[in-house]
């Protein structure tokens, strides 16, 4: 993938384009912007074009450094990533990258190391990271992305270019999501669920996964309206099951308690965002009410707050689920 290729964030790319034309590329750069805004994509269409050997905006493609950067073999361009089970980044494995640095490249002028989520590095892994950040070799291009800029120490920010990332408009949401799907989608539901987030709407495309979601929380609720303790269970254990996806499980769940107080106020004049499930929401909104279900979008969106502020995200959930079974039942 090129520049090119890429959907919005002309500012981001014009910044980068620039600075490899102009032959002023930065030794360490901070793509800042929330999880799924498409920095990792822009700083791997970074590499492609740093990584070239004829050193133009646009990858050749047909150069031995392209070749492998394709087949994901090149081994110029380094991904510095939390490991699996691992809370954080350590120091021994920037120290590891700093051996790696020692070398010179193999293929072109550059080598390209690439530290995702490097919110995640410890205070001692960024302060190792430093001596290489004030004294760089003059083939190291370092990419650190990051989606909380207050856990990185100060020192590392004022050694790197910040480069921030907007969110995407509507417009922008649909045409990315238009490329990789040809199935037709509520575009007001999918762009309120991205919001500006493109990761999101892409992780739509092609999926039925919202519409088994739907379905699923929604005789969840019916169940919860019922007030036993198994159904509670259950439904403690669906947020668990989709404790990996919560922006889109919280989405879901907001969707259909919005259209259950919908149901409630206006009855069927007014159509549903969830129609496919619309049967079963009428049935909820006749036994729950527009009140009760006003109620449980207020929870829900508090704890969503709550769920971007490093709390545990199961008490949470099940504190909700608790939450809106006594609203339900009460």
């Amino acid at each position: 993938m090129t520049f090119q290729d890429l959907i919005g964030q002309e500012q981001v790319k014009q910044l980068l384009i620039e600075s490899i034309q102009t032959g002023r590329i930065g030794h360490a750069y901070m793509f800042c912007g929330p999880e799924g805004i498409g920095r990792k994509t822009m700083a791997e269409c970074f590499a492609g074009a740093l990584l070239c050997s004829l050193g133009g905006v646009v990858p050749c493609g047909q150069c031995q450094g392209c070749v492998l950067l394709k087949s994901g073999t090149n081994p110029d361009v380094i991904h510095i990533r939390k490991q699996e089970g691992k809370a954080s980044v350590g120091v021994e494995e920037v120290r590891l990258v700093q051996e790696e640095i020692s070398t010179a490249p193999q293929f072109g002028k550059y080598k390209v190391l690439i530290f995702e989520n490097a919110e995640k590095m410890t205070v001692q892994a960024q302060n190792a990271l430093l001596k290489t950040l004030e004294e760089p070799p003059p083939y190291i291009v370092m990419i650190l992305i990051s989606s909380n800029n207050s856990q990185i120490l100060d020192t590392v920010k004022s050694r790197s270019v910040k480069v921030d990332f907007k969110r995407y408009t509507n417009s922008e949401i649909m045409e990315a999501y238009k490329r990789k799907s040809s199935e037709s989608t509520d575009s007001r539901l999918l762009c309120e669920y991205a919001d500006g987030i493109i990761g999101r709407a892409l992780s739509m495309a092609g999926s039925d996964e919202y519409g088994k979601i739907c379905d699923r929380i929604v005789d969840g609720l019916k169940e919860l309206s019922g007030g036993s303790g198994r159904a509670l269970c259950n439904f403690q254990n669906l947020f668990a099951e989709y404790s990996e996806k919560k922006e889109l499980f919280f989405f879901t769940l907001y969707s259909i308690l919005r259209d259950i107080s919908v149901a409630a106020a206006y009855g069927r004049k007014t159509a549903l965002q969830n129609a496919q499930t619309e049967d079963k929401i009428y049935a909820i909104s006749d036994c729950v009410g527009y009140h009760k279900a006003v109620k449980c979008l207020e929870q829900v969106n508090k704890s969503w707050r709550m769920a971007g502020q490093n709390v545990n995200y199961k008490l949470m959930a099940d504190a909700l689920s608790i939450r809106i079974q006594e609203v339900f039942y009460g």
